[in-house]
């Protein structure tokens, strides 16, 4: 397995004109020649090259993609050997054309729903950072000689004024060192299950990642029964698209619960699902057989709860970083004067 470092938009811009393509009925080969005649940048353009190279080689789209497995996803790879082996390849490619665009959709409504409350956290923090290494200092002569005789939230905020412009470099090597230590910590097993678990424990936050990350689950699942994908291997590629480690680890014994022959919905008796009716809708749609359909139901119900739900914590979490801003910009301004009116009764 390789990887050329495809970015999601050159995955969709394959997989949408392949689709359009093949539903012409064009012969894989040419359309994959044509493909790259079109591409717009020379990673794409590598990419689809060495593709083609393969099929005209004599092997199958799916065989002909499995190195790229990294770039593409095991899901997308199942997908396309199910449309190849039923013969409705063009139909796979839609399908996948449209989960696509929906998970572009759903990232990029978050990270602009996001972009406003970092703005404002970043110009916060910049604020406060600019009074005390800017605004507090031009008072340090005044204040100076009051000595212990100045207010004791004057002397700390004038402490604070004093450590940042002496030890500024410092401030910020410790700062760099401590978020690449972060970073090094994050990327280790243990250290994604613990951020992973934190997450998900912070309130309405940690709702709107588990609804979120259940949707993508749901969503994955059921394309793939739809497709035809044995019940065991979906669920394990189902769960393979979880992000959250937690939420992986505690969904991985379903796969067991199906292999063992017991029926799917005897799994969810999970704490994430006990308050819910997603273990009764699993049990009937199993009867109806409908459990495809259900599965794409409960993964749209979850998006949107997923967006409700975060809806709720950006209308809180805009105000409240205002709040506490204007509690820190006032504790320092009324900490000024009231080190400027002790002087004064002072005098």
């Amino acid at each position: 397995t390789r990887s050329l470092g495809l970015k999601r938009k050159d995955v969709l811009l394959f997989t949408r004109e392949m689709a359009h393509l093949k539903q012409a009925n064009m012969p894989l080969d040419r359309a994959l020649s044509m493909l790259k005649e079109t591409a717009d940048n020379e990673r794409l353009q590598t990419f689809i090259g060495k593709v083609e190279e393969s099929v005209r080689a004599g092997k199958s789209l799916h065989q002909s993609l499995l190195p790229f497995e990294n770039d593409l996803g095991r899901q997308y790879l199942v997908l396309v050997r199910a449309g190849e082996t039923s013969g409705s390849l063009h139909i796979v490619l839609k399908e996948l054309t449209v989960q696509l665009e929906a998970d572009d959709k759903l990232r990029n409504y978050i990270i602009s729903s996001m972009t406003y409350p970092v703005i404002l956290l970043v110009v916060a923090v910049l604020s406060v950072i600019m009074l005390l290494a800017f605004v507090v200092p031009q008072f340090r002569e005044i204040f100076d000689s009051m000595g212990d005789a100045l207010p004791y939230a004057t002397r700390l905020v004038v402490q604070f004024s004093d450590l940042i412009r002496s030890r500024w470099m410092e401030l910020l090597l410790v700062s760099t060192l401590a978020l690449y230590g972060f970073s090094r910590w994050a990327a280790t097993p243990s250290g994604r299950l613990q951020i992973d678990r934190a997450l998900l424990a912070v309130p309405l936050l940690g709702v709107v990642l588990r609804n979120l990350q259940f949707a993508m689950y749901f969503r994955t699942f059921g394309i793939l029964l739809q497709r035809g994908i044995p019940m065991v291997d979906a669920l394990k590629i189902s769960i393979d698209a979880l992000t959250n480690t937690v939420l992986r680890t505690d969904l991985e014994p379903l796969v067991e619960t199906v292999r063992t022959g017991k029926r799917l919905s005897s799994g969810f008796g999970l704490r994430h699902f006990h308050k819910t009716s997603t273990p009764q809708l699993i049990r009937v749609a199993e009867e109806t057989g409908q459990l495809d359909a259900t599965l794409l139901a409960l993964a749209d119900r979850y998006e949107e709860e997923g967006r409700r739900t975060m809806g709720r914590v950006l209308a809180a979490l805009e105000p409240l970083i205002i709040i506490i801003l204007g509690m820190i910009v006032a504790f320092i301004i009324i900490s000024i004067l009231g080190g400027v009116l002790s002087i004064n009764d002072t005098i």
